[in-house]
């Protein structure tokens, strides 16, 4: 079975959250507080790997925070290991291809 593109997969979760009643305020709230964690993790990394204790110093979030971040981004193929420095990994932005 082939795996969705990402238009098809937006349009499904679309649907899905239509079914579901949408999205709350709440909901919304939490989702743009992601985006902008997600973003500030990012653009901390463009300057090279760091630990999650480094991003959280730089990003000025909790590192329970920055950790549960990096993990979701890195599952989703945004971010990579890149090494140890002492007892941390340290995670960098993954490249994309064309």
């Amino acid at each position: 079975m082939n795996e969705p593109t990402r238009p098809e997969w937006r349009e499904a979760l679309r649907r899905f959250r239509e079914r579901m009643g949408g999205l709350t305020e709440v909901k919304k709230a939490r989702q743009k507080a992601h985006r902008e964690a997600r973003t500030l993790i990012a653009a901390a990394l463009k300057s090279g790997a760091k630990s999650v204790p480094a991003i959280a110093r730089e990003t000025q979030l909790q590192s329970p925070d920055v950790l549960w971040h990096v993990m979701a981004m890195k599952r989703g193929g945004d971010l990579r290991e890149a090494g140890r420095a002492g007892d941390y990994y340290l995670y960098a932005l993954k490249e994309r291809e064309p």
